[in-house]
């Protein structure tokens, strides 16, 4: 049998849908009431023994495409899936050689999606896995923003990093020896959705309605809550820096959710995940709970990226690390119970962060002076 990992419905590929729907071409026919309707189709009889030949022979069909090649192992035959799991075991420990002579650190960057206190608690599970696993203790670095994170690993003041989608291409552009060792997959999807938000009880109904309305950013490099909306916002015929009140930096997801259900701000940008993780608690009726008002695209999760510099037996090593930890185990499940509802890691791919390349070339202004004019709004929203 193959263990399949569960998907949402977005991630279900449906290219049979088309092949189901058929123009009517059966003629109307003339009633003795004078209507016109179509006749009942008359369902052909089938011998029940031709029935049960029929059924074995899909039965074997499955079970001979399912085993035929054991390289396939975890692989959906249709769509995307997992790729087989990666060695494990002493296969995947670091050996002294591996690394720079004297090392017995390796300092793991995150981005801040939620408060430290917060990240830490829920991932020193996947801190643990990671250290036993490569048998070098991992220490969790958590910087105050994106950018922080970008710089040091750039500088290689952290071994590896776990980059959001802009935060990577944008680390890429200033450190090109950066090695991709592994994506992120959650909830059995590699990508995710950028939204726009409102309260639930909020009279905008469409993206026009926001005009002079106050908005909360995640980041100045964030792809979801940043980046990928104000685009949209560009595109609908609203500039941001004209067309809102106000634009205020909040530093995570979680907070700048926050901010529209306490009434600090009235939309925010934010990645899909993040409802999830703050309006559990809330009920879906309530005026201060949230709706998406606008869906402003798809794109692939964070990158694990390995400095410049570690060699490539380690970045190999690293990569199957995280590759070989997903909830297709029990022991899997425990270990990401606390994360964002990540179902683990595949082959790092650069070529699918190409959309996001896209998205930041066509960004007016360069994402380099906006972020330096918004400074102090990111600043004060953070300390505040």
């Amino acid at each position: 049998m193959v263990d399949l990992p569960s998907r949402p419905p977005e991630f279900e590929p449906r290219p049979l849908l088309a092949a189901c729907v058929r123009p009517l071409t059966t003629p109307l026919v003339a009633c003795h009431d004078g209507a016109m309707r179509v006749p009942t189709p008359r369902r052909p009889s089938v011998p029940r023994w031709q029935s049960g030949v029929v059924a074995l022979a899909a039965l074997v069909w499955a079970c001979a495409t399912a085993c035929s090649d054991s390289r396939d192992a975890g692989m959906l035959h249709i769509g995307r899936g997992y790729p087989p799991d990666p060695p494990g075991g002493a296969a995947i420990r670091l050996a002294p050689s591996d690394l720079d002579p004297g090392t017995n650190l390796l300092r793991l960057g995150l981005s801040p999606y939620a408060r430290p206190d917060e990240t830490r608690r829920d991932l020193a599970p996947l801190i643990g896995y990671l250290s036993q696993a490569l048998g070098v203790r991992v220490e969790l670095v958590i910087p105050a923003s994106y950018g922080q994170l970008v710089a040091d690993v750039c500088a290689g003041r952290v071994d590896i990093a776990m980059l959001s989608p802009l935060a990577y291409v944008q680390a890429r552009q200033q450190n090109p020896g950066l090695q991709i060792a592994a994506r992120a997959i959650t909830q059995g999807s590699p990508e995710y959705s950028a939204y726009l938000v409102v309260r639930m009880d909020d009279i905008a109904q469409r993206l026009a309605d926001l005009r002079g309305r106050r908005i909360a950013w995640v980041d100045p490099i964030s792809a979801s809550g940043y980046l990928y909306p104000r685009r949209v916002l560009i595109q609908a015929g609203i500039d941001p820096r004209r067309d809102l009140q106000s634009e205020r930096f909040f530093g995570t997801h979680d907070a700048a959710l926050r901010a529209v259900i306490e009434g600090e701000a009235d939309v925010a940008a934010v990645a899909s995940g993040a409802l999830g993780r703050v309006c559990r608690p809330l009920d879906a009726g309530q005026p201060n709970s949230v709706r998406v008002l606008h869906k402003c695209g798809r794109l692939p999760y964070d990158a694990v990226v390995v400095r410049a510099g570690i060699g490539r037996v380690a970045v190999t090593k690293i990569s199957w690390a995280f590759q070989a930890l997903n909830n297709r185990s029990e022991a899997g499940r425990r270990i990401l119970a606390g994360t964002w509802a990540l179902s683990g890691w595949i082959p790092g791919d650069d070529s699918v962060y190409d959309g996001v390349r896209a998205h930041l070339d066509a960004h007016e202004p360069p994402i380099a002076a906006t972020a330096a004019a918004l400074a102090g709004l990111a600043t004060e929203a953070t300390d505040g």
